[in-house]
């Protein structure tokens, strides 16, 4: 292989390396935001049914 060709394999790999940790991030952060609604949805379950034991 010639430099140029080894230049243009480190450059794809690094750009590839780094669009894939892009799409981790995004994807963190969209299941971060889906574990939270979820969580609020189960605390407002726990207060009705609070609630409704209190009454």
């Amino acid at each position: 292989m010639t430099d140029h060709e080894l230049q243009l394999l480190a450059l794809g790999f690094g750009a590839g390396a780094d669009f894939m940790l892009l799409v981790q991030m995004v994807f963190a952060i969209l299941d971060d935001r889906r574990d939270r609604k979820a969580l609020r949805a189960a605390e407002a379950k726990l207060k009705a049914a609070r609630e409704r034991a209190a009454a």
